[in-house]
């Protein structure tokens, strides 16, 4: 058998934009895109980039684990499976799972939404109907991955808990870490948040303009902020 590939799943920018709603965030998820990849080189492992172009399945869950399965079955024992929407994700932590592969450990990252960022998985404890069923994209995912796996009789290690890129609430938190954030994702950040606060201000002067045309309109407000 092969050893360790790294899979990054990950979808076009064009294709992240429509469910995660980023003014210019096309942008954004071209950088990141980029960004994974080379530090996914970096760590001098063999890896596959699997977007939506190559994915295959009804639901995200049957798209990753068809995914994980292709690349075992291009003989690979070890894979690590990683997505785009990780800034804080470096070279380091994809070398740290690889060798906690190596010592027969499985490795999960988690991220704040209850999910994870990264896991690093052995053939030996894939089960892909299992893995199928677990619920994907919901805040018990972490949960029933590491139920999963203790029956397995897996040996876990966690590296840090991180915070993914869903929308723009995470997009705003993250600038409270921006240190660890290279300075081009930096400015990419600052474009999306700005267009975003350009939209709140043309609502609230939209909402304006027609309250003093309207000043005892008892209806519903004309626009409401989410």
């Amino acid at each position: 058998m092969r050893s360790t590939a790294v899979l990054i799943f990950a979808n076009s920018s064009k294709e992240e934009i429509r469910s995660k709603h980023l003014q210019r965030g096309e942008m954004l998820f071209d950088s990141l895109n980029n960004s994974v990849i080379r530090k996914v080189k970096q760590s001098k492992l063999t890896y596959f980039h699997i977007s939506e172009k190559q994915q295959c399945g009804a639901s995200f869950g049957e798209r990753f684990t068809n995914a994980l399965q292709s690349i075992f079955d291009k003989g690979f024992d070890k894979i690590i499976a990683i997505g785009n929407d990780t800034p804080h994700l470096q070279t380091a932590h994809i070398k740290t799972a690889a060798e906690a592969l190596i010592k027969g450990n499985t490795v999960v990252d988690p991220s704040l939404d209850g999910g994870f960022y990264l896991v690093g998985i052995h053939k030996c404890d894939f089960n892909k109907e299992k893995f199928t069923k677990l619920p994907w994209q919901k805040i018990t995912l972490l949960k029933s991955l590491l139920e999963n796996l203790k029956e397995n009789q897996s040996a876990v290690i966690q590296l840090p808990v991180f915070r993914d890129i869903d929308d723009m609430r995470d997009l705003l938190s993250l600038v409270g870490y921006i240190k660890t954030i290279s300075i081009s994702l930096q400015k990419l950040f600052a474009i999306c948040i700005a267009v975003k606060q350009q939209f709140y201000v043309l609502q609230d002067n939209f909402y304006i303009s027609q309250l003093s045309q309207n000043p005892y309109n008892k209806g519903s407000p004309v626009l409401v902020k989410n």
